[in-house]
């Protein structure tokens, strides 16, 4: 388990706010990736056990997480009964793979310096959940930090009830939740 950075003063640093959330049952959106990055993709998958495969895995949530005006994707490149997924966070132009991470529901702060960066939540079973946050060094995500959180009588899931779900659109692809992400639980 890693520790979060401290500050000076010994306590943990704000969080910048969310500005995206994904993941769940939300399906995503089809995109066309370019051929060099489909074949990242496939090979990427091809390292999984049980490879994530039909139409849901085929679709991507998307968003520019350095701010170049390029897109990031993140594609299911796993996914499991309880439904948390092994994610793959790829660019485009070059292709390439930017990290990946397992999670029910993930979720991109607003961009400080160069990357955002992410916080997950994966699904153990009952009220009981691991929070992670990951931040791109060197262009690529690794894990910071890590907790498990266990609900109570009253609030069996706290992280999820401060942070929120995504929303699905007819489409599929997750919608930010204004309301939430304007108010103080992310900030």
């Amino acid at each position: 388990v890693l520790l979060s950075p401290l500050s000076a003063f010994g306590k943990q640093p704000k969080a910048a706010p969310v500005v995206a959330m994904f993941g769940g049952e939300c399906q995503g959106v089809p995109f066309r990736p370019s051929p060099r990055l489909e074949r990242l993709i496939q090979k990427t998958k091809q390292r999984e056990i049980s490879p994530c495969e039909g139409p849901f895995c085929q679709a991507a949530f998307i968003y520019d997480l350095n701010g170049d005006g390029g897109n990031e994707y993140f594609v299911r490149l796993r996914c499991g009964a309880t439904g948390n997924c092994t994610w793959g966070v790829f660019s485009d132009s070059p292709a390439r793979l930017r990290g990946t991470f397992t999670a029910w529901f993930f979720y991109i702060h607003r961009r400080v310096r160069g990357w955002s960066a992410l916080s997950t939540y994966t699904r153990e079973g009952g009220d009981q959940g691991v929070i992670a946050t990951l931040t791109n060094r060197r262009r690529a995500y690794i894990q910071t930090s890590e907790r498990t959180e266990r609900g109570y009588y009253g609030n069996p899931q706290p992280f999820l009830k401060r942070m929120g779900v995504p929303k699905c659109d007819v489409s599929g692809a997750a919608q930010p939740d204004k309301e939430l992400i304007e108010s103080e639980a992310f900030h």
